[in-house]
């Protein structure tokens, strides 16, 4: 890695990010790893929150309970440019939350299935499930009904609500959601994918009436950019033991899904770029970099309440999501092998989110802006994982390897490590060029989309043919950073140990 001036290598795997700001920020990355300077940019751009947090106090003092500060930043492997504020950012905040720190993809997580079929199945019957998926993900065949009452429940309670409030409802998914032991697996689930909320925020149209049961266009999508459902096997077992425990097997087909809130964390998210914007002091000057705050004081305590109600609402959502990703996967494979496929759920955790969280004995505010938890056995007392740490899902880019890692619950990084391995060109430079690549890589790949690559008549259009195939070139793995200097990385600093390595056998995206 070609080191920045504004960086300074503290090890083989920690630099510095020198900043006048005084925030103290650790960037994880080893020599392999590519450390973009506009990244670093928008970095330091954003560290300025730390003058014009004080700002705002010095201007409307009820704004805040308690002296607001930056307390600490990590950032992780998989660093990369975004929108104001970098992929791979962790940051813990006093006194105030940063909603632009996740922006509209609340709750963009992972999840990862164990299935009973082998690795042969997929590959003799690739036609097959590609049909029975298209059907269940793009053309109508997903059938998740709910009442409004129902949708109250998820919106409020998250999953544990709505399987309670859906425990008699036998139409749709909803049979084989309880045939997977949907309930019985809520402990192998971040918070148990239910976090209260008070009411539903700005959700009200959607959520249909009490009279009748209705189906949206939501719950069950993939949603755009690198989300993906993807089918897997386990290639390589890197630690026999926890591999074991989570019943990761060499040559066992496994399901990881990647995906967020789609539209409804959009409204959520939305609203409060708006809010914080309106709050922010007549007397001050915007800041520079766009990015504002909104104080847990006095003065904007009903919007900050709002928020957190907003904020859940919005990750009760993605939890469910992901959990119909799932079953509809499972309802796949069983329309091509039968009934004898079943599944068991590893772990689902978000990657983008703000939790009341615990540093250095003080509690504050932790935002993963593409970060996921990474936390010890000692932090994870009192689940099916007390014995080992939380596992940690880390994609590969399309078509590439992915790992499942453990967590060591590493202090420097706020027991944080990366989502993935982080885009080493942005998707219009993606576009541009690498040809080849991209041809041997679709000959090789199998890629489900809504439009049938397969047909004829779609071959014949090449508006629609090369509208589809620019989509898939944009996430191809030459877009990406390699995986393995991330996973080195992760293991070197003492944030997660691997357990287990991945390879894709078919990728649906949206």
């Amino acid at each position: 890695m070609p080191i920045d001036p504004r960086l300074t290598r503290l090890d083989e795997n920690r630099v510095r990010v020198n900043n006048p700001h005084n925030v103290d920020t650790t960037l994880f990355a080893n020599e392999q790893v590519p450390v973009e300077s506009a990244a670093v940019t928008e970095l330091i751009e954003l560290l300025a929150l730390q003058e014009n947090v004080q700002q705002v106090a010095e201007a409307a003092p009820d704004s805040f309970d308690q002296a607001p500060e930056i307390v600490r930043v990590a950032v992780t492997p998989d660093f990369h440019k975004a929108r104001g504020i970098p992929v791979g950012t962790v940051l813990a905040t006093r006194g105030f939350v940063v909603p632009q720190a996740i922006g509209s993809d609340i709750n963009c997580g992972m999840r990862l299935h164990t299935t009973t079929l082998k690795s042969d199945d997929i590959s003799a019957n690739l036609d097959g499930l590609e049909t029975a998926f298209r059907h269940l993900y793009f053309e109508g065949g997903r059938n998740i009904p709910m009442t409004r009452s129902q949708r109250h429940a998820m919106f409020t309670g998250g999953l544990e609500a709505v399987l309670d409030a859906t425990a008699n409802l036998h139409e749709g998914l909803w049979p084989l959601v309880r045939e997977l032991g949907a309930e019985d697996q809520l402990d192998r689930i971040e918070r148990r994918g239910s976090l209260p909320a008070g009411r539903v925020f700005g959700l009200s149209d959607f959520m249909g009436t009490d009279d009748r049961l209705s189906r949206d266009g939501q719950i069950g999508s993939i949603g755009g950019g690198n989300h993906f459902v993807e089918i897997q096997r386990v290639e390589k077992v890197l630690d026999g033991t926890v591999a074991h425990a989570w019943g990761l097997k060499p040559g066992t087909v496994t399901i990881m899904i990647h995906t967020g809130s789609v539209g409804v964390g959009h409204l959520c998210g939305g609203h409060y770029r708006d809010v914080v914007r309106k709050i922010h002091p007549e007397k001050l000057k915007h800041p520079a970099n766009g990015v504002f705050v909104l104080p847990e004081g006095a003065r904007h305590r009903e919007h900050a309440e709002t928020f957190w109600d907003a904020l859940h609402n919005a990750a009760n959502f993605a939890y469910a999501n992901r959990m119909f990703l799932a079953v509809m996967a499972v309802a796949g494979m069983r329309e091509v092998f039968g009934d004898r496929v079943g599944c068991d759920l590893v772990y689902d955790a978000p990657h983008n989110f703000v939790w009341k969280d615990e540093v250095d004995g003080e509690e504050v505010v932790l935002h993963r802006k593409g970060a996921t938890p990474a936390r010890g056995f000692e932090a994870m007392a009192g689940t099916p994982f007390a014995h080992y740490g939380e596992p940690v899902l880390v994609p590969g880019s399309m078509g590439a390897s992915s790992f499942v890692l453990v967590g060591q619950g590493n202090a420097e990084s706020m027991a944080s490590a990366s989502h993935g391995a982080g885009r080493t060109l942005s998707r219009g430079e993606a576009m541009r060029g690498f040809d080849e690549e991209f041809r041997k890589f679709m000959e090789e790949f199998r890629v489900v989309t809504p439009t049938d690559l397969r047909r004829a008549d779609v071959r014949q259009r090449p508006d629609i043919l090369g509208k589809k195939l620019e989509e898939i070139k944009q996430e191809a793995p030459f877009a990406y950073k390699g995986i393995g200097p991330v996973v080195n990385t992760l293991t070197g600093a003492g944030i997660a140990r691997p357990v287990v390595e991945l390879t894709p056998l078919m990728t649906i995206k949206g």
